[in-house]
């Protein structure tokens, strides 16, 4: 199982424009995290990529199976803030979606695949 995460990127407000000429511009602002990200699950190891998604708090990642899936797969909390969760079994095209609502750090993992797991920051 492959989970291949896509991370739908914030826009960060534009910095520092029309200062004056010679002067020096205001150190360039970090993006935000993701809003939310999107994971593709896969029969292929190594299970979850990319390894970490970051999202900010009140984000969502949605998690896809992968048209090809000729296994099940979950989406189950191991550790973090929140409570404990757990994704029905996910097939191909099946999909599971869960907000976090707790800045932290989480991990999560595949209860078929136990070495196959994911890290969460939220910011």
């Amino acid at each position: 199982m492959m989970l291949v995460a896509l991370a739908a990127l914030a826009v960060a407000a534009p910095v520092g424009a029309g200062h004056a000429a010679g002067s020096v511009g205001a150190a360039a602002k970090a993006k935000p995290a993701p809003l939310k990200a999107t994971a593709e699950v896969y029969d292929q190891e190594p299970g979850f990529l990319p390894r970490t998604i970051t999202i900010r708090k009140g984000g969502t990642i949605k998690w896809k199976g992968d048209s090809s899936l000729t296994d099940f797969h979950t989406v189950t909390y191991l550790r973090g803030p929140e409570k404990y969760f757990k994704s029905p079994s996910l097939g191909a095209d099946a999909t599971y979606s869960r907000k976090f609502s707790k800045a932290g750090r989480y991990m999560i993992y595949c209860t078929f695949h136990a070495g196959n797991t994911q890290n969460i920051v939220v910011k």
